[in-house]
């Protein structure tokens, strides 16, 4: 039985919250605050900002949303799939995301238009190398007999308590085995990033054990990159490991708490106390005109 938590307003850490919080506070003020609380800009704005999405980003959606669907569909039946069906439909996806999207690389004026070749070729490639990965053969073979019991990206936010704190991690595929292990496979398309993405996967450890009252030896957390060159690595944490990343998280989550004027309702600080930071990146911020204004 999975365990569930009910609301509060609290907020709850996360890597890619943390990872915003560190990188620039008033990106971050604009991503989780703003639409409440800054008077300045109209919620339309906010939501239409929020919304762009990029070449880079919108290959990971699509790779995650076709992989998703795929899997629901073997737990629905195990009747063989047809892979160049499953490749078409990526391509339709791709060909529906440039009609329908907004992309920050042309409203910021950086490209004149979306390579929809491009696109649908680094889209096809990720899910040429999951197809053909040992993942996709275990899934439709050694793996189905336990595909009531599969975790595919759930629609919660995989909401947790670390030491009492709330926290966020989402895992994309989660899934037992006959031997009685959980194994937590995270689909990358981009580059890998070793430190972030370790912290990830120290994460969803702690979602396993968490929300399915596991040991961590039982837990196999494995990332899978999908990109031009198939990589794959396979993470083995101690509990030293463990406590020394709960350690972290609490430390990080009282960094973003300080930015509360109250905490346990999640109600910000005044804008002006979340700086922008301004670097390279801001080039990759979909509120960039916010703070050119």
């Amino acid at each position: 039985m999975q365990r569930r938590y009910p609301f509060t307003p609290i907020l709850g850490w996360s890597v890619s919250r943390y990872d915003k919080f560190e990188t620039c506070k008033r990106h971050y003020w604009y991503d989780y605050y703003a639409k409440k609380y800054d008077s300045e800009v109209m919620p339309q704005k906010l939501d239409f900002l929020r919304s762009l999405t990029s070449t880079h980003l919108e290959i990971g959606n699509l790779v995650h949303d076709l992989i998703a669907t795929l899997l629901h569909r073997l737990r629905r039946s195990v009747a063989p799939i047809d892979t160049r069906k499953v490749l078409d439909y990526g391509a339709d996806m791709v060909d529906r995301a440039i009609r329908t999207k907004n992309f920050l690389e042309l409203y910021y004026h950086q490209q004149e238009q979306i390579d929809s070749d491009d696109l649908r070729d680094r889209v096809n490639t990720c899910l040429n190398n999951y197809l053909d990965s040992h993942w996709y053969r275990w899934v439709i073979s050694d793996a189905l007999p336990q595909r009531g019991d599969w975790v595919i990206e759930p629609n919660d936010f995989g909401e947790i308590r670390i030491n009492g704190m709330k926290a966020y991690c989402k895992v994309d595929f989660l899934f037992p085995t006959h031997d009685g292990s959980l194994y937590i496979v995270d689909w990358k398309t981009g580059k890998i990033d070793r430190e972030k993405h370790r912290r990830q996967m120290m994460g969803y450890m702690l979602y396993a054990m968490d929300i399915f009252n596991v040991a961590p030896d039982r837990v196999r957390p494995v990332i899978v990159y999908l990109g031009d060159v198939y990589e794959e690595l396979v993470y083995s944490f101690t509990q030293s490991d463990l406590d020394e990343f709960t350690d972290q998280i609490g430390r990080e989550t009282r960094e973003m708490y300080h930015y509360c004027e109250n905490v346990e309702e999640n109600i910000p600080k005044a804008k002006d106390m979340f700086p922008q930071h301004v670097r390279k990146l801001c080039a990759y911020c979909n509120y960039q005109e916010l703070c050119e204004s």
